[in-house]
């Protein structure tokens, strides 16, 4: 396989991937609340019925709080950011490859707030999103995420060296070990459970380990 080829595959798996890692953290966090909700009921009834009466704890929905409340802190997120200067982005971000500052100056001819006269709102507000994300991408020395946008962008690409595909293998490796990490866990397990015996199997044996007997 070509580099070029091989590096447009890996750009795509590494953008998967990282939306495979939101997911499964926000599932982790809900099987790890409930999977102590029921472990707390079997094993610390009083523990459990102190949470019940607690109003500022569980509510049953806490999946859909916290999708709900992820939601809004990255809209916040958006609202917050302030669109600096494409130079001072730059200057604060002196040592990152030529490639990738020559990507961010594509980006910003194409997105930052001050280019876009005589568009509509919806394409604003497209084109700012793009900016923000372009500009944290940057940041963040993300190749693969700048080279995305710029792709959508229909803006030049560039050629990608042995560096960068090692560097992207690198984290492709470094984001499968995290998601595999939560999912290899009691109370990712328990979550996707086949039945009830198997869900209360996993709450017994956490609770061997926890408190072995003498």
């Amino acid at each position: 396989m070509s580099n070029d080829k091989k590096a447009k595959f890996l750009i795509v798996r590494l953008s998967t991937l990282r939306q495979e890692l939101q997911i499964t953290k926000e599932t982790f966090r809900y099987a790890d609340n409930e999977f102590h909700k029921a472990f707390n009921e079997k094993y610390f009834p009083e523990i459990a019925q102190k949470n019940k009466e607690d109003s500022t704890l569980s509510t049953g929905k806490e999946n859909e709080e916290e999708i709900k409340k992820a939601r809004e802190k990255a809209q916040e997120s958006k609202e917050e950011f302030h669109e600096e200067p494409v130079e001072d982005v730059l200057s604060t971000n002196k040592n990152l490859d030529p490639k990738m500052k020559k990507m961010f100056k594509s980006i910003a001819k194409k997105t930052h707030p001050d280019k876009l006269l005589g568009m509509t709102d919806k394409e604003k507000e497209k084109k700012k999103d793009l900016y923000a994300e372009a500009t944290r991408a940057f940041e963040n020395d993300d190749f693969a995420s700048l080279y995305l946008i710029c792709k959508e962008l229909n803006l030049e690409l560039p050629d990608i060296d042995e560096e960068k595909i090692k560097k992207m293998e690198d984290q492709i490796s470094s984001t499968k070990q995290e998601i595999n990490k939560l999912k290899s866990t009691f109370m990712w397990e328990w979550l996707f459970a086949p039945n009830k015996e198997t869900k209360e199997s996993l709450i017994d044996q956490l609770f061997s380990r926890m408190y072995p007997r003498p």
